[in-house]
């Protein structure tokens, strides 16, 4: 009796560490791939601001940092995980636009982003976000 009682424990408990190891391998391949979305995007985003702000490096570095932070925020990862895909390739241009528009309008992103630019660009980024708040 002993025996089989033993037996049984050690089947569930080899049950529940195996269980638990799926969970985590699952877990960290599910983030690592929206990690490379977000990598993904926060790089589109920051190419676009760079181009029609004149970011320079440090500049570009720094957006590149608000973006990324901002997209794994709850908000962005709600709207990321509408999207349907993980995949950087999978996301469509009006997507794209929509992160923009999103981050656009983020009283956190633009507090960042005033931090960062220089009082033309400020103006510049005035004149992008004016379209998108209609």
């Amino acid at each position: 009796m002993k025996k089989v009682l033993s037996l049984l424990i050690a089947v569930v408990v080899t049950t529940t560490v195996s269980a638990q190891d799926l969970k985590s391998l699952s877990s960290s391949a599910k983030s690592s791939v929206t990690s490379s979305l977000i990598d993904g995007l926060a790089g589109n985003q920051v190419k676009k601001f760079a181009k029609k702000l004149n970011l320079n490096e440090s500049q570009q570095e720094q957006v590149s940092s608000l973006v990324v932070n901002q997209l794994k925020s709850e908000k962005f990862q709600k709207m990321l995980g509408s999207f349907g895909t993980t995949n950087i390739s999978e996301v469509t241009p009006e997507q794209k636009q929509e992160v923009t528009k999103a981050l656009l309008s983020d009283p956190e992103f633009k507090g960042g982003m005033s931090k960062i630019l220089d009082d033309g660009q400020k103006k510049m980024l005035s004149s992008i976000e004016s379209p998108t708040e209609k």
